[in-house]
């Protein structure tokens, strides 16, 4: 969490001077949080390497390649210099990976990542209904829209307002003049909202169902460890 902050502190326009002037006491706690923080991280791979029984299958684990993601640009600027190449500012990205490390170590976080997983199938397939449903009503838009509205201009506008309607944001940076158009907004908008309520009545069962197996187990151990 310190070093997400820290990343994010980074980019404010405030903040950034003071970290990139050299010498100064920003850069240096900055400098010392990061190096902190990766040798850490370093140290806890190499402990867990050295005691692993199949060194191989844990690298390749996605845990493993996770925390190695999250150190890599350290090491990278290291031997770089990461101001003279644009692309290579991207790794730093890498810094703000490592909050998805709570994964591991909060068993709840673990139930939602596994009611997700579990429900792919289910939300891919929401997924491409709901690219069918942004195609056709994006084009409807579009020809309703298109001879009578200044921002619509393409049909990539008419897919943007049924994105931005559908997933019921609504920026107002396109909306309907006609009658006809307003008409068949408020129609597609509330089709949107059904739509929505869809993909949580899956996800909320999945995870009821989910939550009372891990119950049942951890009870069953439970037991089982008082008969012991």
């Amino acid at each position: 969490a310190v070093v997400s902050t820290q990343s994010t502190g980074e980019t404010n326009p405030v903040i950034k001077p003071l970290i990139e002037a050299e010498g100064s006491i920003e850069a240096q706690i900055s400098a010392i949080a990061e190096t902190t923080t990766v040798a850490f991280f370093t140290f806890d791979i190499i402990l867990r390497l050295s005691v692993t029984d199949n060194r191989i299958s844990f690298i390749r684990h996605p845990a493993t390649l996770l925390d190695i993601v999250t150190i890599a640009p350290f090491y990278l600027e290291l031997f770089i210099d990461a101001s003279k190449w644009k692309s290579l500012k991207v790794l730093r990205l890498a810094r703000v990976v490592r909050i998805l490390k709570l994964v591991k170590k909060n068993k709840r976080l673990q139930l939602i990542a596994s009611v997700m997983w579990n429900s792919l199938g289910e939300l891919g397939l929401l997924i491409i209904v709901w690219g069918m449903c942004v195609t056709v009503a994006g084009s409807v838009f579009y020809y309703i829209e298109s001879d009578r509205n200044d921002n619509v201009k393409s049909g990539i506008d008419g897919l943007w307002w049924a994105v931005v309607t559908m997933s019921t944001v609504g920026y107002g940076d396109i909306t309907p003049n006609t009658s006809i158009g307003k008409g068949f907004a408020t129609i597609f908008f509330y089709l949107s909202m059904i739509f929505l309520a869809l993909p949580l009545t899956i996800i909320v069962g999945a995870f009821s169902k989910q939550y009372e197996n891990r119950k049942t187990w951890s009870l069953a151990k439970s037991n089982k460890g008082r008969q012991c």
